[in-house]
């Protein structure tokens, strides 16, 4: 009782009535803006997404996405180098920028004292990006040792890599936005500016300003800093993955403490219709207390030490339903794999308990109000669902989720969890130098 008592408190204090909605503005060039009045706090959220990432890529560039989201913040026409980050210093904010399989994302929170002047520098890196060959060889470097802490030195993170190379054999979502090595060492400038004046304009991308604004000064602010932007016809050919027909298997090498395992199970888009029993099915199966791989995998059989997964969205090709985890002391590859197979027949069959799935609705439902707590953390996954013609679902979520019946839980599970849409990664411990790092899943400068 005492859960569901929490579970009330928090769907009344985070309900969709206690945030002001999303006014909805374009501007002639295709540039689509969102503004949202929350008074709350003196503070001002700026995002800005452009619909490209590693999926725009192909081989020999691989990469250049999240190269191009660090070369960004390294000065253009009229900001210096590093001006976001002294703004962020001086007025007290916080900036980054992320590159993800199909888009990047760049975002501020600061004072509203200064978000137009962010504003402006954000127009600029539109346009006019400094892109000069002495700090591109400088942010290469920097970019390559990302890789190499990521990815290479990492166990965790090669695992993670190398499902992806596993599981797709033609679609770009073959490799992972940090790309792969070689390329970061070759592709050059002109590689990088074609790149960027194909993909940063102003039809490829929506804004969204939320905090202690004024509505009418900030539509001003985007007139004033985006309407010049030129617009251009935009085309990303996307070879799409051809149809898997057996499962894979692969096994690597590399210095860790202990055997790991990935699997991956082909999903469809984001827009799919079981998209949502997919995320009820990632918190029956690890992120409740009492969730069922947890409890029966590590608990009580003592197979695995740690298990983690979940449903990897993705836009334009099929996503994956991924597994991970770290396999106890004499237990073989194929038991740890096996057991995993069985609780997901437990799923596909129906023979978990109602309270699991209700268990697992309360805390999505609670998730996605939560992760409207910050400015940042809302205007993110609102300008993702924007930007992709998601809107509606977005808002929609925990309607959507407390209708979801058990039936709809197994047409999902008997949908994707078969062996024709399975792909799985071992990894044989080695000794050597052992790097501690969470599993890669997109570049964050």
């Amino acid at each position: 009782m005492r859960k569901v008592i929490i579970f009330l408190f928090v769907l009344c204090l985070f309900s969709p009535s206690a945030f002001a909605s999303y006014r909805s503005f374009s501007l002639k060039n295709g540039l689509k803006y969102y503004i949202e009045e929350d008074h709350r706090l003196g503070i001002v959220n700026i995002t800005v997404l452009y619909r490209v990432g590693s999926y725009c890529e192909y081989n020999s560039i691989t990469g250049i996405a999240h190269m191009l989201e660090h070369m960004n913040f390294r000065g253009s026409k009229h900001f210096k180098d590093g001006y976001l980050d002294r703004l962020s210093e001086e007025f007290g904010g916080v900036n980054n920028a992320q590159t993800s399989f199909d888009y990047t994302m760049y975002f501020i929170t600061i004072k509203k004292s200064a978000y137009k002047k962010a504003l402006a520098a954000y127009a600029d890196m539109m346009s006019n990006l400094d892109l000069n060959d002495k700090r591109f060889q400088k942010e290469r470097n920097v970019v390559y040792q990302e890789r190499l802490w990521r990815i290479d030195n990492s166990a965790s993170g090669f695992l993670y890599y190398s499902l992806h190379n596993l599981a797709y054999l033609a679609s770009a979502y073959r490799w992972t936005p940090i790309g792969y090595a070689y390329d970061i060492k070759h592709y050059d400038l002109g590689d990088l500016r074609r790149f960027y004046k194909k993909y940063y304009l102003p039809n490829n991308a929506i804004i969204v300003i939320s905090g202690d604004i004024d509505t009418d000064s900030a539509k001003k602010a985007v007139e004033k800093y985006f309407s010049n932007k030129k617009p251009a016809d935009i085309e990303c050919r996307i070879t799409q993955e051809p149809q898997q027909i057996g499962r894979r298997i692969m096994y690597i090498k590399k210095p860790s403490s202990m055997k790991k395992l990935a699997m991956g199970f082909k999903i469809d888009n984001a827009k799919s219709r079981f998209t949502p029993e997919l995320d009820l099915i990632s918190y029956m199966l690890f992120y409740m207390k009492s969730s069922m791989a947890d409890k029966d995998l590590i608990r009580d059989k003592h197979i695995l030490s740690s298990i983690s997964g979940g449903n990897e969205e993705r836009i334009h090709d099929k996503g994956l339903f991924e597994i991970f985890a770290d396999i106890n002391k004499n237990i073989s590859f194929n038991r740890a794999r096996d057991a995993i197979e069985n609780e997901l027949n437990k799923i596909k069959s129906g023979d978990f308990n109602i309270d699991t799935l209700n268990a697992a609705k309360s805390k999505a439902i609670s998730d996605y109000y939560f992760s409207q707590e910050t400015l940042s953390e809302k205007n993110s996954s609102f300008a993702f669902y924007a930007a992709f013609d998601m809107r509606k679902y977005y808002e929609n979520y925990p309607s959507i989720i407390k209708k979801i019946t058990k039936r709809d839980i197994m047409a999902a599970a008997n949908k994707y969890f078969v062996k024709d849409r399975e792909s799985d990664c071992f990894l044989i411990p080695q000794k050597g130098k052992i790097v501690s790092n969470a599993q890669y899943k997109g570049g964050i400068r």
